[in-house]
């Protein structure tokens, strides 16, 4: 394995090789373009026997490189060679960030700053076969909603777009509806207007957009991005008007088949366990993200601190930790509530 001379700018010769070899919509030159204009982009060809066998692609901002090289998994030697390589290059460096890796590294002065999953669907070959995989009663539910809304409306109308076919209108309807749906439930969307631009911009190059209409009113959607046959789902969301229908079930129901039919390999649900993504027979795969430190600075040990307090708090917010607390607060005011 022989790692090249550090190249500067964005590989674009190599984007076909990049979408072959990691199936991954945050590994590609279109990714980077969209979402980080303000990084000094460089990468790394790796050759093994003469041939090309990976290549990392990297972005310097401030005093961090950020290797863009997510939601893969790459060999520790090579990104031991890779860290190596980038601090010798660039010596005002302080740390690599290293993101959403499905390996586990064991990396000097690394920090595991965060932990995370990939909820995964692996289709299979018919739509039959989904349909038995959920189970009698999901198989059950799911066709009664079918029923119902064809008796509800006279038009139920689904529909799939991909790359320059999106209308931008229709994304950021999308995004209204998650907006909307996150302010019911007191949260704040993590989609504001400039990451919605980005959306739409990195939609015109691998985007797929699908919607349900009723009786022509769009009223739920998903925005996703098809990369060599693995769907990664960015944005699913809808009216919450239609809530009683699970319109947004449906929807998601309706582009698993569309998936299967067109002999796609993967559903990515992406980030989070959740019992939507449980019901649709999504798998979890861990994803591990680290900062890795040119030596142990001052920085190094600031963040492992920061890292254990994030770790202890969320301890904390576990039901193991909080159901015990919240017993003895109930058992306290139930007696309170007796001497008076």
């Amino acid at each position: 394995m022989i790692l090249s001379e550090i190249q500067k700018g964005l590989p674009t010769e190599y984007e076909s090789f990049l979408i072959e070899k990691y199936h991954s919509f945050l590994t590609t030159c279109r990714y980077i373009q969209v979402y980080y204009p303000a990084h000094d982009i460089n990468y790394i060809l790796v050759k093994t026997d003469n041939e090309l066998s990976d290549l990392i692609v990297f972005g310097i901002f401030g005093h961090t490189a950020y290797c863009f090289n997510s939601l893969v998994s790459m060999d520790q030697k090579l990104i031991e060679d890779f860290t190596k390589l980038i601090f010798n290059q660039f010596t005002k460096l302080k740390k690599i960030k290293i993101d959403a890796s499905y390996t586990e590294y064991q990396l000097k002065r690394s920090i595991l700053i965060f932990k995370s999953d990939n909820q995964i669907l692996k289709l299979p070959d018919t739509v039959d076969q989904y349909l038995t995989d959920l189970g009698q009663k999901k198989r059950k539910n799911a066709k009664a909603r079918q029923r119902k809304l064809a008796a509800d409306f006279k038009s139920v109308v689904f529909t799939v777009k991909f790359g320059k076919e999106i209308d931008g209108n229709v994304v950021d309807k999308i995004v209204q509806f998650n907006r909307c749906r996150m302010k019911s439930k007191g949260k704040i969307s993590g989609i504001n207007d400039e990451y919605e631009n980005s959306i739409y911009k990195y939609c015109k190059h691998y985007g797929c957009v699908s919607t349900l209409e009723l009786d022509g009113e769009m009223v739920a959607g998903s925005i996703g991005t098809l990369i060599n046959k693995d769907i990664y789902m960015q944005v699913i969301s809808f009216d919450e008007n239609y809530q009683s229908y699970n319109v947004g079930e449906v929807c998601t129901n309706n582009m698993i088949n569309y998936a299967i039919e067109n002999k796609w390999t993967n559903f990515h649900f992406l980030w989070g366990r959740t019992e939507f993504k449980r019901r649709m027979m999504a798998d979890s795969h861990d994803l591990y993200s680290y900062y890795v430190y040119r030596n142990y600075s001052l920085g190094y040990i600031t963040e492992r601190i920061k890292v254990s307090l994030n770790h202890l708090i969320n301890n904390c917010k576990q039901p193991l930790f909080l159901d015990p607390v919240r017993k003895k607060i109930k058992n306290i005011r139930i007696k309170q509530s007796t001497a008076h």
